[in-house]
């Protein structure tokens, strides 16, 4: 999990989210989306989540960080470059946002 320093919180774990959410956030709306930890802990709306092919990394969620690392049939290359083609990456600290029942994942 990452680490980011907060105004507020000082040092804190943060979740990174899809442009999409981030707005839903700015706005104090409670967001909707899929909470994914294969990379650290990251947070996307329905849309990016379907758009860019999350659910085929499905099998990954279950294995531990270290071990997901050690997976070496493409899948982690592909997660990977997934990651990347999320427009509008932020992080959030987990202290300053609450999360309700409103995440799929």
């Amino acid at each position: 999990m990452g680490v980011m320093i907060c105004e507020v919180h000082d040092r804190v774990d943060f979740v990174e989210t899809c442009s999409h959410v981030a707005q839903r956030l700015d706005q104090s709306q409670v967001p909707s989306g899929h909470r994914l930890t294969i990379l650290g802990n990251l947070f996307i709306c329905e849309e990016c989540f379907e758009a860019l092919g999350f659910a085929r990394f499905a099998s990954l969620a279950a294995l531990p960080l270290e071990d997901a690392v050690e997976v070496q049939d493409g899948r982690r290359e592909l997660l990977d470059a997934t990651y990347e083609r999320i427009e509008g990456r932020r992080p959030f600290c987990l202290k300053c946002i609450s999360w309700t029942d409103a995440t799929n994942a």
